[in-house]
Formats: C-alpha cells, sequence, structure tokens
C-alpha cells in the first residue's frame, strides 16, 4: 500500500517529513514520445510481417497501424491506474497489477483488433490474424512489459530529481533558520553582560557610567543592526569590539589591559565577515579569562596578514581554559556558535582554532578570504 515519504536534509538522524512527490500526469511531450514510440512499433512491425510473408508493405501497414492504435488506446487506462494511480503504491503491489492486467491487455487488444478486422476487411483477412493467435498474444504482452517498464523508469527518475531538489532545498532552510537563531542567541547573552558591566561602575564613577550607557546604545544599535544584515566588513567588527572592550575596561579598572594590533592596511578591512563575530571571541577572553583571575591579566586583538587570507587573533593572559574544550560549550552560547556561524557563511576553512599559552592563557584565532580575493561561501 501507499508509503509516506521522508527525507533527512542534514545527514542526521532526525527526519523532516517531505511533501508528497506530485503525481505524473499526461504531458505534450510525454503524449508526443508516446505516439511517436507507436508509430515506429506500427511501421517496423508491418516491415517485419512484409518481408517475412512477402506481402507488400502497403497491404500490412493499415494492419498493423489499427493494431498499434488499439493497444496504444487500451495503454490510456492501464497507465492511469498503475502509474499514476498507484504511484505510491509499494512496488510489489504495482507488480501483482502488471502480472493481472497484462494478459487481459494482450489478449484483449488481439481480439479488438479481430472484431475490427472482420467488421473492416472481411472474415478472411480476421482469420489471417487469428491463426497467429498465441504468436500474437505473446508480442502483444512484449509490448506492455516495454512500454510499462520504460514509463516506470521515467517515473523513477522523476521522482528521485524531485526528492534531490527538495532535500537541497530542506538543507538550505535549515541552514538558513539555524544561522539566524545563532546570531539572535549571541546579541542577549552580549546585551546581559554589558548591563552587568554598568551596573558594577554606576556607583562609584556616575560620569563614567553616563558615558558607558551612550557607548552601549551605539553597541546595540550595531547589534541590532548586524541581525539584518549576513555579512558586514571588519572594521565595523573591530570598531564595536574595540568599543565593547572600553566597556570593560573600566568595569575592570586596572586588571584589564586591551592591545588592538592590526597590521594590514585599511583597505583589507573591507574583508566581508559575519556580524556580532568577533564579540564572542572577546567576551570568552573577559569572562573566562580575566574575570576569574585576581592579577588581571591583557586581551590582545590582532588582525594580521596570512596569505590570501586574513587572520584574527584574540589572545588572553587570564587563567585558561582548563581541562576542558572551549568549543564545547554546553549552553549553546559562545565560542561552539561563533565557531559553526563561521564555517556556515565563509566555509569549513574559516572554523575557530584555539589553543593554550603557556604559561597560562588562551588564543582564538580564524582566518578569512581577503576583501578581492576570494569570495565567501554563502
Amino acid at each position: 500500500m501507499p508509503s509516506a515519504s521522508s527525507i533527512s536534509p542534514n545527514g542526521s538522524g532526525a527526519s523532516l517529513d517531505a511533501p508528497p512527490v506530485p503525481k505524473p500526469r499526461p504531458t505534450v511531450k510525454g503524449v508526443a514520445l508516446a505516439g511517436a514510440f507507436w508509430v515506429l512499433f506500427a511501421v517496423l512491425y508491418a516491415l517485419l510481417i512484409a518481408q517475412s510473408e512477402g506481402i507488400p508493405f502497403m497491404w500490412t501497414l493499415p494492419g498493423q497501424a489499427m493494431a498499434a492504435a488499439i493497444l496504444a488506446l487500451y495503454s490510456v487506462p492501464v497507465w492511469l491506474l498503475t502509474v499514476r494511480g498507484m504511484d505510491e503504491w509499494h512496488g510489489g503491489w504495482v507488480v501483482a497489477a502488471h502480472l493481472v492486467l497484462g494478459p487481459v491487455y494482450a489478449w484483449a487488444g488481439l481480439e479488438t483488433h479481430i472484431a475490427l478486422l472482420t467488421a473492416v476487411a472481411g472474415a478472411p483477412v480476421a482469420g489471417e490474424v487469428e491463426a497467429r493467435y498465441g504468436w500474437i498474444v505473446a508480442s502483444n504482452g512484449t509490448i506492455y512489459a516495454i512500454q510499462f517498464a520504460i514509463y516506470h523508469l521515467v517515473r523513477s527518475t522523476q521522482r528521485l530529481r524531485l526528492q534531490e531538489r527538495q532535500a537541497a532545498e530542506y538543507r538550505a532552510r535549515a541552514r538558513e533558520q539555524e544561522f539566524a537563531a545563532l546570531k539572535a542567541q549571541v546579541n542577549p547573552h552580549f546585551l546581559f553582560n554589558t548591563l552587568n558591566s554598568i551596573s558594577a561602575a554606576v556607583k562609584t564613577t556616575p560620569d563614567q557610567t553616563r558615558e558607558m550607557i551612550a557607548q552601549l546604545a551605539d553597541l546595540l544599535r550595531y547589534a541590532l543592526d548586524g541581525t539584518r544584515r549576513d555579512l558586514v566588513p571588519l572594521r565595523d567588527e573591530l570598531r564595536f569590539v574595540t568599543a565593547y572592550l572600553d566597556l570593560e575596561a573600566h568595569r575592570f579598572s586596572d586588571r584589564l589591559q586591551v592591545t588592538v594590533d592590526v597590521q594590514v592596511d585599511d583597505a583589507a578591512l573591507d574583508t566581508p565577515v559575519p556580524p556580532m563575530v568577533l564579540h564572542p571571541l572577546v567576551e570568552n577572553a573577559v569572562q573566562h579569562g580575566i574575570a576569574p583571575s585576581e592579577a588581571g591579566g591583557t586581551i590582545t586583538l590582532r588582525i594580521a596578514p596570512d596569505g590570501d587570507r586574513l587572520r584574527v587573533t584574540v589572545t588572553d593572559t587570564g587563567v585558561g581554559p582548563g581541562a576542558a574544550d572551549p568549543l564545547d560549550d554546553p549552553d549553546g552560547l559562545g565560542l561552539a556558535n561563533t565557531d559553526q556561524r563561521l564555517r556556515h557563511a565563509m566555509g569549513p576553512d574559516a572554523g575557530l582554532r584555539t589553543e593554550t599559552v603557556s604559561p597560562h592563557g588562551f588564543r582564538v584565532a580564524f582566518s578569512v578570504p581577503r576583501a578581492g580575493d576570494a569570495v565567501p561561501a554563502r
């Protein structure tokens, strides 16, 4: 009986139910190809009989044209039942249907041919055909098997192409949704941590607090605008995280030193990157490197050439990552999501690279195609 179809567009264990493949329908091209098949069949069959029986071709052609027309007409209801009507059925049921319909088709086609020949050309001519009854029934059965094998082969090819197209659409949609979710997770995370920084400074430095609030407004404006774009210039990201680190420096005072080292020309800063991609790197350095350290430390943000790519590195001299892999982010935020976003937007070579800094600290880096040298993977 019919079976539900599903696909797994992302290659994981989860499957997404695909919409049913549209049923096959007659088309102008399909009807024309079927008509050409039956014309060719009538001509070849007439030639075969003419040569084997020594009868003029023009005498055998009308009879074979009549036989081909009868078989073609009988093929229509069989096609509607077995190809269209049973399109979603299990293959065993389709085969069983053909085992029943095939002999009926072969017998009914010959009987109808004999009846029409008797009415049009007389009993003697019909008797010539009837004398070869068994051979013609077998021939009709062979024609039945050939034509419906072709029909099912064409249909299987169509279904495969449709399912591949659906799978590609599901993969693209899933990737877009995941990318949007990842970006949406970063912005609240940033907001909560920055508000905590401002809250810590309210009592001790109210003037600085007002300045920090103005800076935060600018940062949030950029962060919210970034969710509407897939890529932004690296210079915008650099400006954003520099302002963020300035906010954090107010909270940590002399426990946090920041170094920004840009080793590329101004044009290279036009290189496109995903929005809010630098922030999780520096935030990780602040929250998990500098904050737990009583002595504090230094965060160094470096942008340097790397062949035809740009390499962005964030290094801190904090407490280090410990035994856990920093890319194993259990709450779904931070470095793990940034790694996924980079790979989705810029290709697999853009993923994060991490290492422990001796004697203590942590470094995370990624590289992207330099502006004008390569087109990011979308």
